[in-house]
């Protein structure tokens, strides 16, 4: 199920039998995650009802750029975003980095629109890429998929993401389809699949290594500081470094606890990188094939 709650600026809560996923559009104009774990009820009809749920800025930490001198309270690596690129004062991992004619490699992706999708409808807009894609075994799928458009009006940039909702099954989808309006050329450097932002302490990493005959090995990091970095270029998802992660609390096992697994649907070269920020109160994860 997908709700959504009209403001001046939409919320977005993707609702699943056991979980929520939330996100909202900020005043900036940035799609801001919000929320992902255990299902919450949701007001569609009183916005007010999620301003729990909004990190409250004052000021913008020290040692880092604000985004504009008219909202000096906001900086872009203190945000939880959907989507994070280079320029504007996020130096995280960026979801997409490209490089313009000119040798800019600065792009800023503010909201447009959203549309509630069947699967149907989905696969229609998506069938121009000819890349797989999630899909239900039921014709009948009651599953829906949420088509945000975000541009970058300066250089003509569309992004548009997707997010598609298997309720009963505790799944969400994503991924990502970048266009170029303008009549330039534009050097893709890096575009994801999906980028996660949590501001609960999910530190606990468990990726599963390997090598010829002796595949997935479970092994468990405790993401304190730095980069960690799961990936493959052999052309397939391989052996070595499987395109699957969990994050959990420290606490967590396999009989309690809560914890996210993330896993890319096909196979190929593959990156998936976690980075804590400096203040340790965040973990963002990157995904891409």
């Amino acid at each position: 199920m997908i709700q959504i709650v009209k403001d001046t600026r939409p919320w977005f809560f993707l609702q699943t039998t056991h979980s929520t996923y939330g996100m909202r559009v900020m005043e900036t104009g940035h799609l801001e995650h919000l929320y992902y774990g255990e299902r919450i009820t949701v007001d569609t009809q009183d916005p007010s009802s999620c301003a729990p749920l909004v990190i409250q800025r004052a000021f913008a930490p020290g040692n880092t750029c604000i985004y504009t001198k008219e909202q000096p309270q906001i900086s872009m690596e203190d945000v939880c975003l959907e989507v994070g690129t280079c320029g504007k004062g996020d130096i995280r991992e960026p979801f997409l980095e490209v490089c313009f004619t000119d040798g800019s490699v600065t792009s800023d992706f503010t909201f447009v629109s959203f549309e509630v999708l069947t699967l149907k409808d989905r696969d229609e807009r998506m069938q121009a890429s000819g890349l797989p894609h999630s899909y239900s075994e039921e014709e009948s799928s009651s599953a829906k998929c949420l088509h945000i458009i975000l541009q970058d009006a300066t250089n003509r940039l569309e992004l548009q993401l997707f997010y598609t909702v298997y309720e009963d099954c505790d799944v969400i989808t994503r991924s990502a389809c970048l266009l170029n309006r303008s009549d330039t050329f534009v050097t893709i450097e890096r575009c994801m699949s999906a980028q996660l932002d949590l501001t609960e302490d999910y530190s606990e990493v468990t990726h599963f290594s390997g090598a010829w005959g002796r595949e997935m090995h479970r092994e468990q990091i405790t993401l304190s500081s730095g980069k960690f970095v799961n990936s493959s270029y052999t052309g397939t998802s391989s052996n070595r470094a499987n395109p699957f992660v969990i994050l959990s609390p420290e606490n967590t096992c396999e009989t309690s606890g809560s914890c996210i697994g993330c896993n890319l649907i096909y196979s190929g070269n593959h990156y998936e990188a976690l980075e804590k920020d400096s203040y340790g109160s965040r973990v963002d994860l990157h995904l891409t094939m």
